[in-house]
């Protein structure tokens, strides 16, 4: 299967280190940022509209997308070009509330990225919203955009930093490129509808453990997102990084006619302890890769457990000159690779076999038939 995915390496300005970019736009279905084929539930819709992504919020309760892709790096740049559909001069959008049944005017929706969001659903965020000085007042009336660091932990909201901008951006509903690179001190945020500008900075402690990125779609707001661009600079999360998520498998592998491709979970293992020692009892996914098939974790880390999330890469196995037999690269529970002399197994299209002979060591995984099992 080809990757649509697309993978570039560029030095990062702010950061220390090569990293690599990883777009979601309608090429890829917005990866991450779109999961499943569609979305509707009462007062958002969510959907893709030619080369957008686009969602609505019609309530009275801030909406957010987290992307599913887990950063583990101290490290990271995140770049969203979106837009406010709502976002014009005079218009007053109706949203309802849920809990009165009333409806509210809302004349400056809110819109904008999120980054940092943890395991607890604390998150950061950068923050837009658009409104006139003056109404209806065609001599003095200036408009502005409103650019907020917030910070969220449990039910408190507490802002960061703060500044207004008038030139270099688009005040109304056209794209702006809003671009933050996060370090374990702060944040700096970039803005801009042609040429992004750094505008702000704030210190913001990265959490520890993974962290995700999205976007935020304030009571009101329409957004309409073009492109997001995640660049790590952690060089063992970027190599087990890869561009599915447990729907996008379930979907394909549904399809697949495939007798290698498919789940396989963990049946036994043969190890010498003192030289190798067992990662998890894994659940697996190959699916058809370049050269070979591409082995994904899906669950069952024990050691590490906190390095790994689902979809991430595990493996790969390339076939020989020998039916059932493969050359094995495999990565372990600590995320380094082993390939010297590894070599995997197929018996029967049912028990996959990865082996270790300078380790002495051996694990076996059987065929998932029936994956709702």
């Amino acid at each position: 299967m080809k990757r649509f995915w697309f993978i570039l390496a560029i030095m990062l300005l702010g950061l220390d280190a090569l990293g690599k970019s990883y777009y979601n736009t309608v090429e890829n279905n917005f990866g991450g940022l779109f999961p499943n084929p569609g979305m509707r539930m009462q007062g958002r819709y969510k959907a893709i509209d030619r080369n957008l992504l686009i969602e609505e919020n019609a309530t009275m309760a801030t909406a957010l997308t987290i992307d599913t892709m887990c950063i583990y790096s101290t490290a990271y740049r995140y770049q969203l070009r979106l837009a406010n559909l709502n976002n014009k001069q005079g218009k007053t959008i109706t949203v309802r509330n849920r809990m009165t049944g009333e409806n509210t005017p809302v004349t400056s929706s809110q819109w904008g990225l999120v980054f940092n969001y943890d395991e607890m659903g604390d998150y950061c965020a950068v923050v837009l919203s658009c409104d006139n000085s003056a109404p209806y007042q065609d001599i003095t009336d200036e408009r502005s955009m409103l650019v907020s660091v917030v910070q969220r932990c449990g039910n408190e909201v507490s802002q960061l930093a703060q500044t207004t901008l008038g030139k270099g951006i688009s005040l109304e509903d056209d794209m702006n490129t809003v671009c933050i690179d996060v370090d374990e001190h702060g944040v700096r945020v970039s803005i801009g509808k042609n040429e992004v500008q750094q505008v702000l900075e704030a210190a913001v402690k990265r959490p520890s453990g993974m962290v995700q990125v999205g976007y935020l779609v304030g009571p009101g707001a329409r957004t309409a997102v073009e492109r997001a661009v995640i660049t790590i600079e952690n060089e063992q999360q970027v190599a087990a990084t890869t561009p599915w998520t447990l729907a996008s498998l379930d979907e394909y592998l549904a399809r697949s006619a495939d007798p290698i491709e498919g789940y396989w979970r963990y049946l036994d293992h043969d190890m010498q302890d003192d030289w190798l020692r067992l990662g998890g009892r894994y659940t697996l996914a190959v699916v058809r890769g370049d050269n070979g098939y591409d082995i994904i974790y899906i669950d069952g880390a024990q050691v590490s457990k906190s390095m790994w999330t689902p979809c991430m890469l595990k493996g790969h196995i390339s076939p020989t000159l020998f039916a059932g037999n493969y050359d094995l690269s495999w990565i372990d529970a600590t995320m380094d690779p082993i390939g010297s002399d590894a070599y995997a197994t197929i018996e029967n299209g049912v028990i996959l076999t990865l082996n270790f002979p300078v380790f002495m060591s051996q694990v076996r995984f059987a065929k998932v038939l029936n994956p709702n099992d």
